[in-house]
């Protein structure tokens, strides 16, 4: 059982942690046999244990344990080892809750599942079948590939709005400077005097602004809060894509991203030896595109109705025609798992290809836009300067 203490060390220090105990008075003894003196010594409830390590937290984990089971240390010794590793961080918590669930004589599998904050679906589903063949280690490598390669579909995404993102903020900062700041600042210069129309439609949107700037400013507020409220919650975000893929661009993107995810995890899991209907069911899972789950789950009614793999997947508008074509030549060949990463391989280099040149056309097109913007502006304020005879009169 777990303990968390706050105690003071040889040195006088206050020192708080956790341990590993069979009861409460093992831990105190534990803490005595260290030479602190205890203040308080409570069990750690399960909320407390619960890491929520990220993606990349994960990736580095799985990689770390999956290195020393192939270097023929017993699960147990390599979790220990961990935990010692990332005492003070993160990820200790989770480390000695496996750790003591491991001593006490639960699987790997079912230590993990009481995690699935950190730890989905997919992810144990692969542990368990490792676990009944022996091949813990191989398996965890594979799923550490596996984590890797999603984490660099989602940077490569990342960077490819980053700077988009940046340079749209950039020129909302420029055309707030001018309209709240230069514009008004001028408008003394010009009273009374016949103004060009580019002039009065910008003086018009500054005074606009000005007076409107607490409206403006709530506005801009509630867009970001409810951007963060969209985001914050899976049953949110799954509606957000439905809603998304009204958009012909974003749905191609989407698509992609999900049917990448789909065929790695599938390839993964049918080179562990877990049946084609099984694998399609668990590899849904980790898409997150509400509209292709619902067609990978019918396609598994028709699998197991006697359809042929490959039939299902035909004629529907987000599944590349490539596709089914490809799963039929497998299942005659009998090397489903290699042309499922095959697949994979070939929508992520397209995908890749995608963003590249959505990232390429997107800042020349944002900076033309920033340039038009302040180039109207100042053309606006420049035009009446060129009138010398009105400056005379």
């Amino acid at each position: 059982m777990l303990y968390q203490y706050i105690a003071v060390n040889e040195k006088g220090k206050k020192i708080s942690g956790s341990i590993q105990a069979d009861n409460l008075l093992d831990a105190k003894q534990k803490l005595v046999r260290r030479e602190a003196v205890i203040l308080k010594v409570d069990p750690l409830s399960e909320k407390q244990l619960h890491a929520n390590l990220s993606k990349k937290e994960i990736l580095t984990l799985t990689s770390e344990i999956a290195r020393l089971l192939q270097a023929g240390l017993p699960l147990y010794e390599a979790l220990s080892a961990l935990e010692e590793k990332y005492r003070n961080q993160k990820t200790h918590l989770l480390m000695l809750d496996l750790c003591d669930k491991v001593r006490s004589g639960l699987s790997f599998s079912a230590a993990i599942s009481n995690h699935r904050d950190s730890f989905d679906i997919l992810y144990i589903s692969m542990v368990t079948n490792a676990e009944k063949t022996g091949r813990l280690g191989i398996a965890l490598d594979e799923i550490a590939n596996l984590l890797s390669r999603q984490i660099k579909v989602r940077n490569q995404i990342i960077s490819a709005l980053l700077y988009p993102a940046l340079l749209s903020m950039f020129c909302c900062v420029i055309l707030s400077a001018l309209l709240f700041f230069v514009v008004p600042s001028l408008k003394e210069l010009f009273e009374g005097r016949d103004l060009h129309p580019f002039t009065k439609i910008v003086f018009a949107c500054s005074s606009f602004a000005c007076n409107a700037k607490i409206p403006l400013i709530a506005t801009v507020l509630a867009i970001g809060g409810g951007i963060v409220f969209l985001f914050s919650s899976e049953k949110r975000r799954r509606k957000l894509v439905f809603i998304a893929n009204i958009v012909p661009f974003i749905r191609s993107l989407l698509a992609k991203i999900a049917f990448v995810r789909f065929c790695r995890a599938t390839a993964t899991l049918l080179e562990g030896g877990i049946p084609a209907m099984t694998a399609f069911s668990q590899a849904r899972f980790v898409m997150r595109h509400p509209i292709l789950e619902s067609v990978i789950a019918k396609a598994e009614e028709k699998i197991s109705e006697g359809e042929p793999l490959h039939v299902p997947f035909q004629n529907h508008p987000l599944i590349p025609p490539l596709v089914p074509r490809m799963i039929a030549i497998a299942t005659q060949s009998g090397k489903l798992p290699f042309m499922m990463q095959q697949i994979s391989e070939i929508y992520e280099d397209e995908l890749e290809t995608y963003l590249t040149r959505f990232a390429t056309l997107a800042q020349p097109i944002l900076l033309l836009i920033l340039g038009g913007i302040v180039g109207f502006v100042l053309l606006a304020v420049l035009l009446p300067l060129t009138d010398v005879s009105s400056f005379v009169n």
